[in-house]
């Protein structure tokens, strides 16, 4: 069996793919369209709260309500 490499080459088309929409040459429904277009805004809000949420692990809250208390009994 012989293969032509040229027939080969032309038959598989390569779209470009835009930086501005990068989801254009997806074929989905409008809904999900609009779902992945939210991805990047909750990608960035996690790593906000898990930011925070390490930050209060390494200082916690609870050691500035003891030095309030101790204070209180002297």
């Amino acid at each position: 069996m012989q293969v032509d490499l040229n027939e080969l080459v032309n038959s598989y088309e390569v779209v470009p793919v835009s930086l501005s929409d990068p989801f254009k040459a997806l074929v989905v429904e409008p809904s999900t369209m609009e779902i992945l277009r939210f991805i990047p805004i909750i990608a960035f809000i996690a790593l906000i709260i898990t930011a925070i949420w390490r930050q209060g692990k390494k200082f916690p809250v609870k050691a500035f309500s003891d030095m309030n208390q101790k204070n209180k009994q002297d």
